[in-house]
């Protein structure tokens, strides 16, 4: 009986070369993401509670403040690393007005007391 298709189904091929070796690389991963700066978070929240405060907010609104410039300089220095630059910025307009308002609170009662009359 003859192969009606000419060739012996059954013939062995020559290899194929397999694939090239590729060099080993390393998975390096992604870079860790950015996190809040803990002083800005803590001028924020010390900013905010120096609003809630009666009689310490003159003392805890610098606070809040200076927290705030700490964490903005951190921020600025290493973008890269830090995020949190509206915590910062919140942190020091809130300090210093609650301040502000304190020092202007304070002289508004100074002149009361000053100006009263003696009975």
């Amino acid at each position: 009986m003859t192969n009606p298709y000419g060739s012996n189904p059954y013939q062995q091929y020559p290899q194929q070369p397999g694939p090239t070796p590729y060099p080993h690389q390393t998975y390096q991963g992604f870079p860790a993401p950015p996190s809040n700066n803990g002083l800005a978070i803590a001028s924020m929240c010390v900013s905010l509670g120096a609003l809630t405060t009666c009689y310490v907010g003159f003392v805890v609104g610098p606070v809040g403040a200076i927290l705030g410039h700490v964490a903005l300089r951190q921020i600025d220095r290493e973008p890269q690393r830090f995020t949190g630059r509206g915590m910062a910025l919140a942190g020091i307009i809130i300090g210093w007005i609650q301040c502000a308002a304190w020092l202007i609170f304070g002289t508004i009662v100074a002149i009361a007391i000053i100006n009263a009359p003696a009975s």
